[in-house]
């Protein structure tokens, strides 16, 4: 037993003496001596003991029934509690780090594998009743298994279950798992992981309903953080291949790297590297940058997830580009920048051009006349084809952008605020199209994209304007040239980090997509829009897709420098075993205001009673029964509730560029409105 306020337990050194002080007030008769009375006295001298003290008991039973009731009240004001000690009944949400730093090693044996020991030691602790669900923390949050108390089904996914070469999102999943719990329930999270993450330090403390279970092993290591091939067709080697290298430890290692394309090996070299230091290599190459590049460190460390990258390389014919019309320098400077991109110039369009042996993937018309389009990649600056869904109206002048570019892949990193535009050609839209940007009276930006033909518009002259000195300039055309999707890349390599997507374009196609993974686990997909977002890249290695028209490689890396720092970052604060099982030691009270609050009722009640019996002037009963009826109001809790109308509002408005004029017109309009409420309970910030 405890007591919340034992200080209260004072009161009994002036309570009691209080009660018999009053007792001893009570008026007595006068007590006379006589002759006859000798007797008597003598007969009383003689009785036994224990008739004698019950006498007195009865005589002053009042008195002691008043101390009693006065000493459970002072117990009752001091609070005390019942302590016991059981087990945790709640259920328990688990929470397995999945990233790709538990592979990490120590003699021989994973940090997941101590993981799963852990699990396992968790799933035998669980009680009658307990149900157990898990979360993998990897890129997202995935649910392995809902809440289940089958504990066969748990074991199977315990054996079965793997490590990814992926980085993982412990925060994400931590708040994923709290989501579960019910308020006021027993019920706990229990995070298994190495600490190795970043991002969720406010969590690393264990709580009520937070438990950790903290496995580490493995220290050192030595990874490949970057892989990339890119095309220099100025230069005397066609393309180059960068690696970068990055020491996690505090000591020097050193170790063959050896680069090798289709097995071939490309270039091997001996590096050293200081504690924490790194190095970027650059190897020229001037071969067919084709199939199967492969980065390999030859060293023997606790992380050997980062020892490799790969690389799909696929060798295309550059871009073929089609401008038509009277020159831009602005847009041939620009254009000359993407090194994969092969422009053809021609004052005007010529029948002749549509006839090439191999047509232009690109054609660009800048202020000359269009002719009817069908299919294609086209670009129209200040003019318009005959037979697209737009009706030219006139002219304006001095247009401005008055919103935000739509969502749209041409738009992507897109910023047009306060763009100046000394005249634009005034369109009305009719039909098929997405509005990229407009004026007040006109599209200024507009997309097509129906059957094989996209046609980016832009509806004003460039040189009339100042967006070829904004950075909008070349993220437009950058976008607009992979928006046409003709597969013709700076950078050859096909290739994502672990837990990536990637985006495959393919050829509008009815039947299925199959992808083969490093595993040799196959997956049908359907991608009749012509590409498919591929999200499960949780394996590092070589991925192959086909479909009846094309197949293809991409290649799946770590390159992540917070992941291969192996080093736990956060300190888990991880009680002993027993604690974070479901079937720990709990300890809990029982309050027993309550029932001495009862007793004290009880005893007065008894007190009243024998109060009355006796003949007490009504006074007396009068104040106790006052006294009773207090005390059992307390003992009912009342209260007393007051309605109101107080809010407090808190207005959070975003004022940027982006939102433009009416958007800031109509949040104005809400902050005055909010400016009229005269209750003086309501405040607003």
């Amino acid at each position: 037993m405890f007591w919340r306020l034992p200080s209260v337990l004072l009161l009994l050194a002036g309570a009691i003496p209080l009660i018999v002080f009053l007792h001893s007030l009570k008026p007595r008769g006068l007590r006379l001596r006589t002759t006859t009375f000798f007797l008597w006295e003598r007969v009383l001298r003689d009785q036994p003991l224990g008739t004698r003290l019950g006498w007195l008991v009865r005589k002053n039973l009042l008195l002691i029934l008043q101390i009693v009731a006065a000493t459970a009240l002072i117990a009752a004001l001091a609070d005390p509690w019942l302590r016991y000690f059981g087990s945790a009944s709640g259920n328990l949400v688990v929470v397995i780090d999945l990233s790709a730093s538990m592979k990490a090693q120590e003699r021989g044996t994973s940090r997941f594998d101590r993981a799963r020991r852990e699990w396992s030691a968790l799933i035998d602790g669980l009680g009658s009743g307990q149900k157990m669900m898990v979360i993998g923390a990897g890129p997202q949050p995935r649910l392995l298994i809902s809440f289940t108390s089958d504990q066969r089904r748990l074991r199977e996914l315990a054996r079965g279950l793997e490590a990814t070469d992926a980085p993982g999102g412990m925060k994400d999943a931590i708040l994923f798992a709290h989501a579960f719990l019910k308020r006021g329930s027993p019920d706990r999270v229990v995070v298994i992981s190495d600490g190795a993450f970043t991002g969720a330090e406010e969590f690393s403390k264990a709580g009520d309903q937070l438990r950790f279970v903290n496995v580490a092993g493995g220290m050192d290591n030595l990874g490949i953080v970057a892989l990339q091939m890119r095309r220099h067709p100025d230069r005397r080697s066609p393309a180059e291949i960068m690696i970068h290298v990055k020491n996690f430890t505090a000591k020097t290692l050193r170790a063959p790297l050896t680069l090798t394309l289709e097995g071939k090996t490309l270039a091997r070299q001996e590096i050293e590297l200081g504690a924490h230091d790194r190095r970027v290599l650059i190897i020229p190459y001037d071969g067919n940058p084709e199939g199967r590049l492969v980065a390999r460190l030859e060293i023997d460390d606790d992380f050997a997830t980062d020892n490799q990258a790969y690389l799909a390389l696929t060798d295309q014919a550059p871009l073929r580009l089609l401008y038509v019309g009277p020159g831009n320098p602005y847009l041939s400077r620009l254009l000359r920048l993407f090194s994969h991109v092969q422009v053809t110039s021609a004052p005007h369009w010529e029948p002749e051009l549509a006839q090439e042996k191999s047509p232009f993937d690109v054609v660009i018309f800048d202020r000359v006349a269009a002719p009817a389009l069908t299919r294609g990649n086209f670009i129209l600056i200040d003019t318009i084809a005959p037979n697209l869904p737009l009706q030219l109206t006139g002219k304006i002048h001095n247009p401005r952008v008055l919103s935000p570019a739509a969502n749209h892949p041409l738009t992507e990193g897109l910023s047009l605020g306060d763009l100046t535009i000394r005249e634009a050609l005034r369109v009305a839209p009719k039909g098929e199209g997405t509005v990229l940007a407009r004026a007040a009276a006109s599209p200024l930006l507009y997309a097509l994209n129906k059957g094989g033909l996209r046609v980016l518009f832009v509806g004003f002259d460039l040189m009339a304007s100042d967006l070829p000195l904004r950075v909008a300039f070349p993220i437009l055309f950058h976008n607009a040239l992979e928006w046409f999707q003709p597969q013709r890349l700076e950078f050859p390599g096909a290739a994502t980090r672990a837990g990536a997507p990637i985006t495959l374009r393919l050829p509008n196609s009815e039947g299925a997509v199959e992808i083969t993974a490093p595993s040799g686990k196959r997956e049908a997909f359907s991608a009749p829009s012509g590409s498919l977002v591929f999200t499960d890249t949780f394996q590092a290695g070589f991925y192959r897709f086909q479909n009846a028209e094309r197949n293809g490689l991409f290649a799946v890396s770590l390159l992540d420098e917070e992941e291969s720092q192996i080093l736990p970052r956060v300190r888990l604060e991880s009680g002993a075993k027993a604690n974070a099982q479901g079937g720990s030691a709990l300890e809990g009270g029982f309050s027993l205001w309550p029932a001495l609050l009862g007793a004290v009722l009880l005893l007065l009640g008894v007190e009243l009673s024998l109060a009355f019996r006796q003949g007490l002037p009504i006074y007396p009963i009068v104040i106790r029964g006052a006294a009773l009826a207090m005390l059992a109001l307390a003992l009912i809790n009342p209260r007393i509730f007051r309605s109101t109308s107080a809010l407090d509002v808190i207005l959070g408005v975003d004022l940027s560029r982006s939102v433009g004029q009416e958007g800031r017109e109509r949040a104005q309009a809400i902050i005055a409105a909010t400016g009229r409420f005269k209750n003086t309970d309501v405040r607003t910030r």
